[in-house]
């Protein structure tokens, strides 16, 4: 028996208070020493953790894009070490888990990659000395157990690592040749921080014949590509990980809470100082710009003890990193998206399947009309529970007649209860602009439009311009009442224009320095929250339908008051 195994059996209730806390002590350091050997086994995942390591098994790429100080180099070495291992040595599962591997009579998770060792692995930094040196090699010496050999490169970083089962993992630096990257055939590869396009592409090149994964763990403070060609491309091959501010750091979190409770501060007031830490204006989801300032002093009014306060360690970051880093180093956002225009949007949350419109429920076509570019129509339902379904769009070169005709199409096609279309009010004043290329004869679009709708039971009508109104109204659908969102966005939405359409748009369109739109990617934001201003709501679909009783211009302008 060893000696820790005979100390855990000792019966320390019978021993005097001294030698108990030998004995405590003694236990604690064995303890340690044991998990020593193999600290990755004793890993206990944050939440965001464990949401990675699920996204990393079901994707190609996987970017986890987050704030400082929250574990992001830690998960990239248990990623790693599973992948070269096979299985996940801190996931222990049953026998009956269809992703359960035997090991020594013990079964644990499978690795996220899911290709059996050996592999070859790679992990790519920023540089030799302090990124892969000082950083990523101490944590995986930290975490992982001694059964690895190392050869060291001419920086004297352990640059190559061999373990008994055959895997290899290799460390390589963004400042290496391209080529480098290209003459790699891997498996696997860990990009720890925004890697360069070019970099990115090589290894994903190397990777794809056996069909390995990327892994990046990031905070978003440069490197803009990577915004539009993955985090916002909605590849089904890339999974994102957001929404990672400094607070999930559960460790880090629950220490500043006990300092503060320790202060005497209430729960209404602990919530006053994270407000106050964070935000300039939360309401307005407004970042913190005067380095921590306001909670400072707020907590100086309410607590005599300046020890416990100067000891706040997210409180103290905050001091010293720059008021324009705090969206990406504490919020994990990238600096472009900081000045979102709708900020409650949450993917998670608010796309959805798509799934066959009932024919009872109201459907509107709302439309962007342009001289000189493609038209922007979207078409949108509202459910008995009033909730708001953003369910097609159309971002093409059409003209005015075309543009009917793809409305009048997609209500036949789906069967839709589409009874009502809205332009654009410039679409009644482009005649002018017209005539000067065609002569006297020509017709607005609006009438051209209006016209062909008609027969087919829709009226088309000029939309409300009150953008500020719009997009409270857009606020308060994302959030919902008590929480409950009451619009969404069919995913089907993103196949067809990655380039421009709601889900493309929600992302950037964002405030300009004088707090107003910005006037570029907002097509699909312009009808989308001037359907909002039509208050279309559910009614039971009339006896008598429209397309009986309108059948001409005259009769539909006496239905509308006109």
């Amino acid at each position: 028996m060893d000696l820790l195994e005979k100390l855990k059996k000792t019966d320390l209730a019978k021993l005097p208070p001294k030698k108990k806390a030998e004995i405590k002590a003694k236990l604690l350091d064995l303890r340690e020493k044991e998990i020593a050997k193999n600290r990755i086994a004793y890993w206990k995942p944050y939440a965001w953790q464990k949401r990675s390591v699920e996204m990393i098994r079901k994707k190609t790429t996987t970017l986890c894009i987050a704030s400082n100080k929250i574990g992001k180099t830690m998960l990239g070495t248990a990623v790693v070490y599973s992948w070269i291992m096979g299985f996940e040595v801190w996931n222990p599962t049953n026998d009956d888990d269809p992703d359960a591997v035997e090991i020594e009579g013990q079964f644990f998770k499978t690795s996220s990659l899911g290709i059996k060792p050996p592999v070859s692995i790679i992990i790519v930094g920023e540089d030799w000395k302090l990124h892969l040196g000082k950083t990523i090699v101490r944590e995986l010496q930290k975490w992982l157990p001694q059964i690895y050999e190392t050869r060291k490169n001419e920086q004297g970083v352990e640059y190559f690592w061999k373990f008994p089962n055959g895997s290899t993992l290799t460390l390589m630096c963004y400042n290496q040749e391209d080529s480098l990257f290209e003459s790699f055939r891997a498996q696997g590869c860990l990009m720890d921080e925004p890697p360069p396009k070019s970099k990115y592409g090589a290894i994903s090149r190397g990777l794809f014949l056996d069909a390995g994964k990327v892994v990046m763990t990031m905070t978003p403070l440069k490197e803009a590509w990577i915004l539009d060609d993955l985090v916002l491309s909605g590849r089904p091959d890339v999974g994102v990980v957001d929404g990672l501010d400094i607070t999930s750091n559960e460790d880090l979190y629950r220490e500043e809470q006990n300092r503060l409770h320790v202060m005497g501060l209430t729960e209404a007031q602990k919530q006053l100082y994270w407000d106050l830490l964070f935000y300039e204006d939360k309401t307005k989801l407004q970042y913190v710009s005067d380095r921590g300032k306001s909670a400072d002093t707020f907590l100086r009014s309410v607590s005599n003890n300046p020890n416990l306060i100067n000891g706040l360690k997210i409180l103290r970051f905050i001091k010293d990193i720059d008021p324009k880093d705090v969206a990406s180093r504490i919020f994990g956002q990238f600096k472009s998206l900081v000045g979102r225009v709708l900020k409650q949007y949450d993917r998670s949350v608010h796309v959805i399947k798509p799934f066959a419109v009932p024919t009872d429920w109201p459907v509107v076509a709302m439309i962007d009309l342009h001289l000189n570019k493609q038209q922007a129509i979207g078409f949108y339902a509202v459910d008995p529970t009033e909730r708001k379904y953003v369910i097609d769009e159309i971002w093409e070169h059409l003209s005015p007649e075309e543009v009917a005709d793809e409305i009048i199409r997609r209500k036949q096609l789906n069967c839709w209860r589409l009874e009502y279309a809205e332009i654009d009010p410039l679409a009644k004043g482009d005649s002018a602009y017209i005539r000067n290329r065609l002569g006297d004869e020509a017709r607005d679009s609006f009438n051209i439009i209006f016209e062909r709708l008609l027969p087919h039971g829709i009226i088309l009508t000029v939309s409300s311009k009150d953008k500020e109104s719009g997009i409270r109204n857009l606020e308060n659908w994302l959030q919902g009442p008590n929480r409950m969102p009451q619009l969404f966005f069919f995913d089907s939405l993103q196949s067809a224009n990655n380039q421009h359409g709601h889900l493309w748009e929600i992302l950037r369109w964002v405030y300009d320095e004088d707090g107003k739109p910005v006037k570029e990617n907002d097509h699909f934001m312009e009808i989308l929250y001037r359907y909002s201003l039509k208050g279309m709501r559910y009614t039971r679909p009339s006896k008598l339908r429209m397309d009986k009783h309108v059948p001409t211009r005259h009769s539909a302008e006496a239905w509308l008051g006109c």
